[in-house]
């Protein structure tokens, strides 16, 4: 065990204002000197960080895979960003991503969080009906043998223990210290240039002046046009 000072990163697993099981969770950044989760519990500077757990020979072998394409959508701009996803990371974020994608869920989803060098966060359907109709939470993932949180891999936001729902955030940075709070990678995007995903509204309201996680599920597509400039997720299609 390594053991990891952060004297100015916080990190808060939250839901717009509040937490509730109809929903998908996010996750912020402030600056004071702890680690915080949203869910009750406070957790010291001192995060001991497990070993990271590489795939050998044999796991890539016989890996159960899939690649995907996503394409990103600036006010008709687009750019397609490629990725593959491992069942073996994540069995049951794996199903349960495939499962949204197929039903076409992710369509003109926004990008409603952006933290250049953390997280890019996506995962809230400008349909509240869609929304809610996709809110049951799945059951965590134990620690599998993929590379943790390091840049560019693809994680299901939570707000503690079997809160899984929709929303999905990309790594901007090696986020590896996440991997001892229940974030499972299931999926690694190809490298990309990340400025092509707006970040100008950056940490959601009230923190910031980006959208508003409960307004955005309770109005949709009406609340999001207020923010003409933000990264929408054209389409997550399966090669």
């Amino acid at each position: 065990m390594t053991s990891l000072s952060l004297p100015i990163l916080c990190v808060c697993l939250m839901l717009g204002a509040q937490l509730h099981s109809a929903s998908g969770f996010g996750l912020s950044l402030t600056r004071p000197s702890f680690l915080k989760v949203l869910a009750g519990s406070t957790i010291t500077q001192q995060l001991q960080l497990p070993p990271i757990l590489l795939s050998d020979a044999s796991d890539a072998a016989t890996a159960e895979t899939t690649k995907i394409k996503i394409t990103l959508d600036n006010s008709g701009d687009t750019t397609p960003l490629t990725a593959i996803l491992n069942r073996s990371w994540s069995p049951q974020g794996y199903d349960h991503f495939l499962d949204l994608v197929k039903s076409g869920y992710y369509t003109n989803a926004p990008i409603f969080r952006v933290i250049p060098g953390f997280v890019a966060q996506f995962g809230l359907s400008t349909d509240p009906s869609v929304t809610a109709k996709n809110s049951k939470a799945i059951k965590d993932d134990p620690k599998g043998t993929g590379p943790g949180n390091q840049k560019y891999t693809l994680t299901f936001a939570t707000a503690g223990p079997n809160t899984r729902t929709t929303q999905i955030f990309i790594n901007f940075g090696d986020n590896i210290f996440l991997d001892n709070q229940g974030f499972t990678p299931f999926g690694k995007l190809d490298e990309f240039d990340v400025t092509k995903i707006y970040s100008g509204y950056g940490e959601g309201a009230p923190r910031g002046k980006g959208p508003d996680q409960n307004a955005l599920r309770i109005k949709g597509e009406e609340y999001m046009s207020t923010f003409p400039k933000m990264t929408r997720i054209k389409s997550i299609e399966v090669q």
